[in-house]
């Protein structure tokens, strides 16, 4: 017995709404995710604030601290029977290497961390284009039907 047009049209009504169905809970995944980004970032940004303040404030500690150890180490040098432009100099040519080593160590360290992000930035540029391109992909079919 043939098929009458309204016995399919219940069928296809299925699969259209099945679609639209996926597409809404799609969106509504998508739009989750957006906001727990959003959140993230702005915890992040807090916190890297207080970060920048409290690390600021140890690096001025640092600075006083180091300054004042080195006029005493070249004090020191001086008491023992150096005269003060040596003891000075010995003293500043120490935290001059010091100063490069660690420089060198920053720097290292920093091209592996910019390394580090480049690989997540660009996995989340994968991501955003795969999601683009199942939602055009979605838009395109329920046109077809």
């Amino acid at each position: 017995m043939p098929r009458s047009p309204r016995s399919e049209a219940p069928g296809e009504r299925g699969v259209v709404e099945l679609v639209e169905a996926i597409v809404d809970d799609t969106r509504e995944l998508v739009g989750a995710h957006v906001e727990a980004l959003r959140g993230d970032v702005t915890e992040g940004l807090t916190s890297l604030g207080a970060t920048v303040t409290s690390s600021l404030l140890a690096f001025s500690l640092i600075i006083v601290t180091a300054l004042l150890a080195g006029i005493s180490l070249a004090v020191t040098l001086v008491a023992i029977g150096l005269p003060a432009w040596a003891a000075f100099w010995i003293i500043t040519a120490t935290y001059g290497a010091l100063g490069f080593v660690l420089v060198l160590r920053v720097r290292t360290r920093a091209r592996v961390t910019g390394q580090a992000a480049a690989d997540v930035a660009e996995r989340v540029k994968d991501d955003v284009a795969a999601l683009q391109q199942a939602t055009t992909d979605e838009q395109q079919e329920r046109t077809a039907s």
